[in-house]
């Protein structure tokens, strides 16, 4: 496996349960990531995504928004920040990052400043993310593009793809979802026709490096043949 994208879900639900704060929950997902990218590190996984906050999600309200960027950017200076420079990692956000707290984007241009000479594993956060507004804006600057060349002939996916948040970026060999939901609730639709799909009930702050283990070798026993006969 290449790259492994992480649906996060269940933060929430973990904290409510335990008749703590939503935001309780959410403080406890942010120390699962920091698990799974040293566990993703220790698979020599070339690429782990994160599923962090949707467009969707702005819908929850000012005080659970920016109590959330308030963990992320905490998450960004005091554990991601260490990591991509002592593993050189790679970081990248993706996502409407226009639409973030200010101290939120400050962090992330630190973060990103910092990993960036660095080749070791891609971690990529998507906050501010919808795969709709994704594949629209990608087809609007190549359309833009194409007419200022007089350029007339038709689009293709390997054009469009040029103009993804993953550009240069293999995809998704796996997406695996936490919080007991089986949908892909608009994450990287073009970019995981052919990942394998994972759905389990335990909710993201649950998460331990053995689960990741576990997947990478039930990954390892799917044949893959993208649709050509099995060699």
């Amino acid at each position: 496996m290449r790259h492994l994208a992480i649906i996060i879900d269940g933060n929430g639900r973990w904290a409510v349960s335990r008749g703590l704060e939503r935001l309780s929950g959410h403080a406890e997902g942010a120390k699962a990531v920091a698990r799974a990218i040293e566990a993703a590190y220790e698979m020599k996984l070339e690429c782990v995504t994160f599923y962090a906050f949707s467009t969707e999600n702005f819908k929850r309200g000012t005080r659970e928004t920016l109590g959330i960027f308030a963990i992320l950017a905490g998450f960004l200076e005091e554990t991601l920040l260490p990591l991509v420079q002592t593993r050189g990692l790679r970081v990248r956000f993706i996502g409407n990052l226009a639409r973030l707290s200010s101290d939120l984007l400050t962090i992330i241009s630190k973060v990103n400043v910092a990993g960036l000479n660095n080749r070791g594993m891609t971690v990529v956060i998507a906050v501010g993310y919808s795969g709709r507004d994704e594949i629209a804006q990608a087809i609007n600057i190549l359309i833009e593009q194409k007419l200022l060349n007089s350029d007339a002939s038709p689009v293709t996916y390997e054009e469009l793809s040029r103009f993804l948040y993953t550009a240069n970026l293999p995809d998704p060999d796996a997406v695996w979802r936490f919080g007991g939901y089986k949908r892909l609730s608009n994450f990287l639709p073009l970019q995981t026709v052919y990942s394998e799909l994972f759905f389990t009930e335990k909710l993201w702050p649950d998460f331990q490096k053995e689960d990741l283990y576990k997947l990478c070798n039930d990954f390892k026993k799917i044949k893959r043949n993208f649709g050509d006969l099995p060699k």
